[in-house]
């Protein structure tokens, strides 16, 4: 670790060296520098670092671009590095790039730290000594967090720690108050009052403040621009909180009640009828396995409380897999401890009927949640967002997100108060939720062998101990050990098994019996068939094709060099189009340049789609002469055994499926 850097991102973001700045570059450059800096000591993989400084918007040379910049910062902190040694700061490998620092060389932990400790104090009844904590946090700020940088990274994170800071305000001026120092409120709160007109919390501190400083017409004066600013701006009226404060003035009442700010969590009114909410939906029946997964999920619920931070938390994986149930089940496990209410949104990400629900509409849906009314008619994002995180800060709220299709269309539905919890599932990875929101992540694989046993004797029924663990073995590889072929497999066994007499029970059952799914009532969501196709028609056009191709490839697995010939592409266009599938969890990375279905339902599901009338083999358009006739004659079949031999020797081809 370098003991004599130091960064600074809440304010211009810099970095000095024995009190020297160092030169970090253009915008772009800075905000590659920032992204790592606010994950030290953590691998950020280059399309992590693409997405956090270009977004959606990425240049061609984007690639070349990362190396140029992390060269130009190695130059820069270590300038008598010859170019063949390892750098001792910014190391990179592989998967992405680390910066070795200490993490309180960096402002932004120590805020985030200092802020922890501060609200500690305030929960435990230290109000004197959680003001010095809360004092020793804003000192850090030295302007806008993350100046002098672009990107989407950087404008998240901003708006990430100047919540915390202004929260940290409202907390620390309503400890002020407990402690009978009015005038100290007014004087630190009104400058953000006026930068801040629509935050009600402010102008509640100060009503509150102007009275107790026996200045009434003040704080009435304060209540009358408040309102006319929420009128003419968002077309509502002020929060019962604030209406309730100026009814208690005009009463000359001795006390005045404050919002419920910081760690203690309080019920406070939100809005017009105000009624906490219950949306979660009944708990998943005969909820097995699970125990690991479960412990990290509840692992990351405390690291971002101890944090002090906003609890993000993804949860993503092929389809079938357990996502939802596994979200649904530690929501249940924690609603006792979010005590103003949980809400439930599906978002629609992958669905035949409909389109992703807008995150406009998501909104509306959110809010209507938590009022019973539709209280903001306007088609207008930005302001529905600010009314929503107005009405959930400081409330202690449970938030589930479910089939999310993009971090778009999730963002805009992200509270700012770090007393609010949010889990979103979805297939795609939703790599931006982790890098510019701090998601914490956790991608969902099969269930293990015992769990998918026990799965199968809970719905099948405890006889089946008599056909033999070995049975069982062999029917849930048969599901892949994803619950839902899990439960589609003992759906078929029970109604066959009385028909089929002793017969073993993986014979009762075949792949194409799970892709059928058990869906005669109308039941979409248990047919696999129907839950894998809403992926593949979201895909690109090319990355379908590739995706179908795959299947007819044989091998356990195929390399890029093999696919990419097939599919009539460079091997770096053929990359390009299967990420898409990447991301989406219907197929792996097994090591660098091979890939496999991520299951082999997967596999029969492509291989389905590849045998339809929709495709041929005609489509692969062979790059390479001899491929051609052998693919012909194939039909379907083709395999290439091993990329390392000759590719007219590494060949076979056989007549049908």
């Amino acid at each position: 670790m370098n003991e004599a850097i130091h960064v600074r991102l809440l304010g211009q973001v810099s970095a000095s060296k024995q009190r020297e700045l160092l030169n970090l570059g253009p915008p772009q450059q800075r905000a590659l520098f920032a992204a790592l800096a606010a994950n030290v000591n953590k691998v950020v993989s280059r399309d992590e670092l693409i997405s956090a400084v270009w977004g959606a918007t990425r240049p061609a040379t984007v690639e070349s671009s990362i190396y140029t910049y992390v060269a130009r910062l190695r130059r820069s902190f270590e300038p008598k590095r010859t170019n063949r040694a390892p750098s001792e700061l910014l190391v990179g490998d592989r998967s992405g790039y680390l910066l070795q620092l200490d993490p309180r060389q960096v402002d932004a932990y120590l805020f985030e730290e200092h802020l922890a400790d501060a609200r500690r104090l305030q929960k435990v009844g230290s109000p004197t000594q959680a003001v010095t904590a809360f004092d020793a946090a804003l000192a850090f700020w030295q302007g806008t967090a993350f100046g002098g940088t672009v990107g989407p990274f950087a404008d998240n994170e901003r708006t990430r720690l100047n919540e915390l800071r202004l929260s940290a305000c409202e907390d620390r001026a309503k400890l002020l108050l407990d402690l009978g120092r009015p005038a100290d409120v007014i004087r630190d709160i009104s400058p953000l009052a006026l930068e801040f007109p629509l935050r009600e919390r402010f102008r509640h501190l100060l009503m509150v403040a102007y009275y107790r400083s026996g200045r009434q017409a003040d704080a009435l004066a304060e209540y009358r621009d408040a309102r006319q600013r929420l009128i003419s701006e968002l077309g509502i009226e002020p929060q019962d909180e604030l209406q309730r404060c100026h009814t208690q003035i005009l009463s000359g009442a001795p006390e005045l009640t404050l919002y419920s700010t910081g760690p203690q969590h309080e019920p406070a009114v939100a809005g017009p009828s105000w009624t906490a909410p219950a949306q979660l939906p009944r708990d998943v029946p005969g909820f097995t396995g699970r125990r690991r997964e479960m412990e990290g999920l509840h692992t990351f619920v405390r690291e971002a409380e101890a944090s002090g931070e906003a609890g993000l938390i993804l949860v993503n994986g092929a389809p079938g897999v357990g996502k939802s149930a596994l979200a649904l089940r530690l929501a249940h496990e924690l609603a006792d401890r979010f005590t103003d209410g949980q809400l439930h949104l599906d978002l629609n990400g992958f669905s035949a009927d409909s389109q992703p629900m807008t995150a406009l509409e998501g909104i509306g849906h959110l809010l209507y949640g938590l009022v019973q009314t539709h209280p903001m008619p306007y088609a207008d994002l930005e302001r529905q967002a600010a009314l929503y995180r107005s009405m959930v800060a400081g409330q202690r709220l449970l938030i589930v997100l479910d089939n999310a299709k993009s971090a778009h269309q999730v963002r805009p539905l992200l509270p700012g108060s770090p007393s609010c919890l949010v889990i979103v599932t979805s297939r795609n990875r939703l790599s931006g939720l982790t890098t510019r929101d701090g998601a914490r992540r956790m991608t969902l694989g099969a269930m293990s062998d015992d769990d998918a046993v026990e799965l199968l004797r809970r719905f099948i029924g405890r006889g089946t101990e008599t056909r033999g663990h070995g049975d069982l073995q062999e029917l849930t590889d048969t599901s892949c050990r994803l619950p839902v072929a899990l439960r589609t497999a003992a759906e078929h066994v029970i109604s066959r098994s009385h028909a089929r007499g002793a017969e073993r029970l993986a014979s009762l059952v075949r792949r194409e019996d799970l892709l059928d799914g058990v869906d005669a009532d109308g039941d979409e969501l248990s047919s696999l068939r129907v839950l894998y196709s809403w992926s593949y028609r979201g895909l690109p056009e090319e990355s379908a094709r590739v995706f179908r191709l795959m299947a007819l490839l044989g091998g356990p697995d195929v390399d890029l060099p093999t696919l990419a010939t097939m599919a009539g592409h460079r091997p770096n266009v053929a990359r390009q189009h299967l990420n898409p599938l990447l991301n989406g969890h219907l197929i792996r990375e097994t090591c660098l340049d091979r890939f496999t279905f991520h299951d082999e339902l997967l596999r029969a599901y492509a291989r389905e789609l590849g045998c339809g009338e929709d495709f041929s083999i005609d489509h692969a358009r062979p790059a390479v002469p001899e491929l051609a006739p052998c693919a012909h004659s194939a039909g379907f079949g083709i395999s290439v055994p091993h990329p390392h031999m000759p590719l007219s020797e590494s060949i076979a081809c056989s007549g049908g499926t």
